[in-house]
């Protein structure tokens, strides 16, 4: 399943409360944005769902089964034991409880959470609550254990990944820099790429992309900045993305473009793309038709690109008589 329609799918699986008792597991590759989505539905339910919790997040990998299934305490006057529950599960409200790191819990950590996942009531956790969790591929070469049959069969079980497509998206709403789009746009092999042999070093993904981003903005020396980018993503990515911030340097300024000046189109596709992602951050309802008397002579994937990440960072530019015009003329560039 795409990443991007996971959130809407907790949502909706929340709201049908028989749906909602079995609880889901999310595997995918490391980074990809599997915990970021379960937050993205919370934040979602939090609009609609009265006395909304938000998320109880349990890195079960860092856990003792005691924590989940509590400690026994002796009552000496009847000569019987009862489980005391620890404080880090819910007992009121509503909300999810999120198992992250789940095939990094070691078998016994595992087996303490067969009982929480299928009947969250024995724990004391109201039926307002569901249970999502999470966990990478053994291929990641993580800490990671294969889950038991029975555990397994406990989930709605579903592999998630992510596309180029749905993570500009998102990148673009998130403020990610345009230096990174415009290059991921350019080679797409980089959004997430492990090698499963060899030393574990660090590697591009959606998340050290956005760490990468974070870097950028505390404008290091040339000399300096190599180095920290190949810590984020790597050196191989690290290389081509230093190459790129130097073609990324060749572009037309975009407050030039913003601001109405009349500006060639670049000959090189790869500048070009830098444009367009350049616009596609900051673009708004007020300078869309100057940007657009720069983007109407690229070629028209380049424009359709431009259009709809803008839009879906500010739908707002929708009222310019710019977009109108462009929106009558691509009716179709939407229907992806």
């Amino acid at each position: 399943m795409r990443i991007k329609h996971v959130a809407p799918v907790i949502v909706k699986r929340y709201m049908n409360p028989q749906v909602r008792k079995r609880a889901m597991f999310l595997l995918g590759k490391s980074g990809v944005g599997k915990s970021e989505v379960v937050f993205q539905a919370s934040d979602m339910l939090a609009k609609h769902v009265p006395n909304w919790q938000g998320v109880t997040d349990l890195r079960l990998s860092q856990m003792e089964p005691t924590e989940l299934r509590g400690m026994p305490a002796v009552d000496m006057a009847k000569l019987v034991a009862s489980w005391c529950r620890f404080d880090l599960l819910p007992t009121d409200g509503a909300g999810i409880i999120f198992l992250d790191e789940l095939t990094s819990a070691p078998k016994m950590l595992q087996a303490a959470a067969y009982q929480l996942v299928l009947t969250p009531a024995d724990f004391g956790i109201p039926d307002t609550w569901m249970v999502v969790a999470a966990g990478n591929f053994q291929s990641d070469r993580g800490v990671t254990y294969q889950m038991a049959a029975p555990l397994v069969n406990r989930f709605n079980y579903l592999e998630v990944d992510t596309t180029l497509d749905d993570f500009l998206e998102h990148a673009v709403v998130k403020g990610l820099r345009p230096e990174i789009t415009s290059f991921l746009q350019d080679r797409p092999d980089y959004l997430h790429h492990f090698e499963a042999t060899g030393e574990t070093k660090p590697f591009p993904s959606p998340r050290s992309w956005f760490a990468c981003s974070d870097a950028l903005a505390l404008d290091l020396p040339e000399e300096v900045r190599p180095e920290i980018i190949r810590g984020d993503i790597g050196e191989e990515a690290g290389i081509a993305f230093d190459a790129h911030l130097r073609v990324f340097g060749e572009m037309p300024r975009i407050d030039d473009i913003l601001s109405g000046v009349e500006v060639e189109v670049p000959t090189k596709l790869n500048v070009v793309y830098c444009c367009a992602m350049g616009l596609a951050a900051r673009v708004d309802k007020s300078n869309f038709a100057n940007a657009w008397k720069f983007l109407s002579k690229c070629p028209g994937d380049v424009q359709t690109l431009t259009v709809k990440l803008a839009y879906k960072r500010d739908k707002e530019i929708a009222k310019s008589p710019a977009y109108s015009q462009w929106a009558m003329q691509n009716q179709d560039a939407f229907a992806a």
